[in-house]
């Protein structure tokens, strides 16, 4: 069996490590077997995880990725090869997103904590599924506060009604937390993964961040929260202003 995390953020949004340095984490002090960058609103990160990735022999593979914000909340994007625009319906993303051929998945879905799909969206899809509008997966563990605080209610939504896969990923914004939360799936490749999705056949693995990962990540709090409100914005207004100076 194979494991998979597929929710990992960088500098190229608001993490602290590097993709080097995520790579050689995940290379030396784990055993995953395929790992997604998935930056919020950029996509920067993954095209320069599967450019590196393709001149090194690493022994895990790279799914490209986002972390999309729609209207209705963040939107896990998998498998995509250009950006996705953010900031648009839920529905129209999620469609774009199957025009490129990629998969989508809810992430810490219902949380109040965080920008998340609430239950009526989620449902609404479900109920009304048409041409490439339809979730791939649910993150049924999202070891992070945001995930913990809606996690029983979220999975019983979906084992009840929605049944869709279930995946998990850590949500990681720093080293020490990838691997918490882990996609298993029969295989050890990224088209395993993707196959075994599609077939129901993943289940979950993982543990909420501990009291020791916590004050680490309150340790670090200031560091991260500079690069989230601060370098992240203020990269997105640079971006924005550089399009519409090419126009």
């Amino acid at each position: 069996m194979g494991k998979a995390d597929i929710h990992i953020h960088t500098v190229h949004s608001d993490g602290l490590a590097t993709i080097e340095q995520v790579f050689d984490f995940v290379e030396n002090e784990t055993d995953l077997d395929v790992i997604a960058i998935t930056d919020h609103d950029m996509f920067d990160g993954a095209d320069e995880a599967r450019n590196l990735a393709a001149r090194r022999n690493y022994r895990f593979q790279v799914l490209t990725g986002m972390e999309v914000t729609t209207i209705e909340g963040h939107l896990l994007v998998l498998g995509i090869d250009k950006p996705v625009r953010s900031l648009q319906g839920l529905d129209k993303t999620i469609a774009q997103v199957h025009e490129q051929g990629g998969i989508v998945i809810a992430p810490h879905p219902m949380s109040w904590l965080i920008r998340s799909i609430g239950r009526n969206g989620l449902l609404r899809i479900h109920r009304n599924p048409h041409d490439e509008v339809y979730f791939d997966g649910f993150e049924a563990l999202n070891p992070s506060l945001a995930g913990r605080v809606v996690a029983q209610q979220a999975r019983a939504l979906n084992q009840r009604v929605l049944q869709l896969p279930e995946t998990a990923g850590s949500d990681s914004h720093v080293l020490p937390t990838i691997g918490s939360a882990v996609t298993v799936f029969p295989g050890k490749t990224a088209e395993d993964f993707l196959r075994a999705l599609k077939a129901k056949q993943t289940t979950i693995e993982g543990h909420y961040w501990t009291l020791a990962e916590m004050n680490y990540l309150a340790r670090i709090g200031p560091a991260q929260l500079w690069q989230s409100l601060v370098k992240l914005p203020a990269k997105h207004i640079r971006r924005k202003f550089w399009r519409g100076h090419k126009v």
